[in-house]
């Protein structure tokens, strides 16, 4: 229970940050889940907490390295596999090279191979935390994807020569052959098998849709296993698994034309599952780097205090010779990015920024073995302190620098304006509806009520909402008092109905002087009423006396009778029920608009809810008649209004792209409940 308890922690924790993002996007997204992060670790649970990174790798790093794989443009990919080869793999491993003996250089204490660990641990970028810095700037597209294609194998560079620097510290031997060999059998077999098991895999997935079998049930999980399946067979032959799921995704990538072969429910609901999956997992990794902090802070704390100030400035110093040097690799285009010369200095300098570290540089971190011959292993917290610092750093640096150097990303499309259209058309087709489907006034007021809420964000104003429903109760009893001032119904069914609407008003504090007037005339009629049922009373209690004496069938004609009596009263209620929702539906639909639809929702739902009780007729498949009307409605006035030129194309193309998500979501809807 412990595991399940801390996997909701860490949900609640992602979802908190992602809450409080939106209030305050100047600061990156990633700070929040960070400090979401710490304030975790109060919790009894993360006191202390080491992060297994065997299972971070498998959960969270596979999941999310598969996933980019298969949104990679491969054609892109295979035009600027020199720029891969040089980012990736020959600038990974002189970086290592060089800080490995800086760090040597700065902390002698420190030991040959763990400065190359160190090396190699702070060595990958991580796209993930740049997208998150980034979000709101425009970055230039070559940089982008550079950076994008460089995350995507430097993680393995990193992988392979941080295991290599441990391998040399516990045995004491090192060979630079052995090395270079090792490193191409993990590289290159961890490609390998990934294209092999990839293949299958989704050999596998096409052939099931091909024969039928594609059901949510069966290839969701099939697709989410994938990664998992591919990367513990990797390591299992001490191959990369990182470079396996990232092998395996981009084939993925490359089959997805026959995967687009499946239903367009199974790749919604496939698409959509990634989505959720991936950014919880996006978020997971800047909540753990926020829970591990204390406990790393608490360890060094423990050990070197003294040194504290020399670790930080080897962090420092680390950052600082990264940045150099990517910035030079950009530069002098020895990046294989093709920029134009004017460009170089700025690119290199984006470049460089953005070269922040997270997700993998934490992971090996924590992979530090905790023990080596017995005895603690040296320097673990110092490493992970120092891995620690040069994270925050590189977080924090790009979150200052880079909006000042880059502009806002500018939106095709202005939210204000697709939100306004959006709601003006939700509320032409309601109209429309309303004026020309009036054979049955219940299911179109559903419609129209499931229509307006869907399209309003804005959420109701209470004294609106209060004053519109006064209203409409004002408008009910004085719509079913003229049926009794008419003649068309009886006065005491009348009084009685209305007695129930004024309590409720009453109840509901939506009585005001503005009824006064109603008030006053029910009371009147209750009068009356009241000298009626006197008379009716007395007379009853005649009825008693002359019953004992009626015989069987004399008795049960009476029941009949009675029964009968009470079918009319029920008419009467529905008649009246129906005179004022008719009503109260006309009032709502004359005086909604595109500012009050929310306020006047919240009315037109109590009135339907109220409605549907007393009218049950089935109204399904006429409700589905009406709401294939309304997007026809919906779509007439996108074509009206670019026409006019009234909103530009993109604007359009948005809301179109709306509505035709609506109505498939809805078809499919229609389809299961069938």
């Amino acid at each position: 229970m412990e595991i399940f308890y801390a996997i909701v922690l860490l949900i609640v924790a992602t979802i908190a940050a992602n809450l409080v993002y939106p209030l305050f996007p100047a600061i990156p997204q990633a700070f929040y889940q960070i400090f979401a992060g710490a304030i975790l670790s109060i919790v009894p649970y993360f006191h202390h907490f080491g992060l297994e990174p065997e299972v971070f790798m498998l959960i969270i790093i596979a999941p999310l390295m598969f996933y980019d794989g298969q949104n990679t443009d491969t054609h892109s990919l295979r035009r600027h596999i020199p720029s891969v080869v040089s980012m990736a793999i020959t600038l990974a491993i002189l970086t290592v090279i060089l800080l490995g003996y800086l760090s040597h250089s700065v902390l002698p204490a420190l030991p040959l191979a763990l400065a190359f660990a160190l090396a190699a641990i702070v060595t990958p970028t991580d796209a993930v935390a740049v997208s998150s810095i980034t979000r709101n700037l425009t970055v230039p597209e070559k940089v982008m994807g550079m950076l994008e294609r460089e995350s995507l194998f430097n993680d393995a560079s990193g992988l392979v020569a941080f295991n290599l620097a441990l391998a040399a510290f516990s045995t004491g031997k090192f060979s630079v052959r052995f090395g270079i060999t090792h490193f191409l059998v993990v590289f290159l077999g961890g490609l390998l098998i990934g294209l092999i098991l990839g293949g299958i895999l989704t050999w596998g997935r096409v052939t099931m849709v091909q024969n039928g079998m594609d059901s949510v049930s069966i290839i969701v999980p099939y697709d989410i296993l994938t990664p998992f399946f591919i990367y513990l067979v990797a390591e299992h032959f001490e191959l990369s698994g990182i470079l396996a799921v990232v092998a395996a995704g981009l084939l993925r990538s490359t089959a997805a034309t026959q995967i687009r072969l499946s239903s367009t429910q199974m790749q919604l609901v496939t698409r959509s599952t990634w989505q959720i999956m991936t950014s919880l997992l996006n978020g997971f990794v800047f909540v753990l780097l926020g829970v591990s902090l204390p406990t790393v802070w608490q360890n060094i704390m423990a050990d070197h205090t003294k040194s504290l100030p020399l670790y930080i400035l080897l962090a420092v110093i680390l950052y600082v010779v990264m940045f150099l040097l990517r910035y030079l690799w950009i530069h002098f285009d020895w990046a294989r990015i093709h920029s134009q010369a004017k460009d170089r200095r700025h690119y290199g300098i984006i470049g460089a920024l953005s070269g922040i570290h997270g997700t993998i540089t934490l992971a090996m971190a924590f992979s530090l073995p905790l023990t080596l011959n017995g005895q603690p292993f040296p320097f673990r917290n110092t490493l992970i302190f120092i891995a620690a610092v040069v994270i925050i750093i590189s977080l924090l640096v790009p979150a200052i620098v880079l909006p000042l150097i880059l502009p806002s990303a500018e939106k095709a499309v202005d939210p204000a304006m697709v939100n306004h259209e959006r709601q003006a058309l939700v509320a032409y087709a309601a109209e429309r509806l309303i004026q020309e489907q009036t054979a049955n006034p219940t299911a179109t007021q559903a419609v129209v009520e499931i229509l307006t809420s869907q399209s309003n964000t804005r959420l109701p104003n209470r004294r609106k909402v209060t004053e519109i429903m006064t209203n409409a109760n004002n408008l009910e009893i004085q719509t079913i008092q003229k049926l009794a001032d008419s003649g068309v119904l009886p006065a005491a069914y009348v009084n009685r109905y209305i007695h129930g609407l004024v309590w409720k008003m009453r109840r509901d504090n939506h009585f005001s002087l503005t009824g006064l007037g109603t008030w006053l005339k029910f009371v009147f009629h209750r009068l009356v009423h009241r000298v009626l049922f006197q008379q009716t009373h007395h007379d009853r209690r005649g009825l008693r006396k002359v019953r004992r004496n009626l015989s069987h069938e004399q008795r049960q004609a009476m029941q009949d009778q009675r029964q009968r009596d009470r079918s009319g009263i029920w008419g009467a209620y529905r008649t009246m029920e129906q005179a004022g929702y008719t009503a109260v539906m006309t009032y709502l639909a004359d005086l909604s608009d595109v500012d009050n639809q929310s306020d006047v929702n919240v009315v037109r739902n109590f009135y339907n809810v109220r409605h549907r009780r007393m009218d049950r007729q089935k109204t399904n498949q006429l409700e589905n008649e009406l709401f294939i009307q309304a997007f026809q409605y919906e779509y007439n006035y996108i074509h009206t209004r670019r026409a006019s030129q009234a909103i530009p194309a993109a604007c359009a193309d948005e809301l179109y792209q709306q509505i035709a998500t609506d109505q498939m979501l809805y078809m499919q809807t229609v389809t299961t409940t069938d």
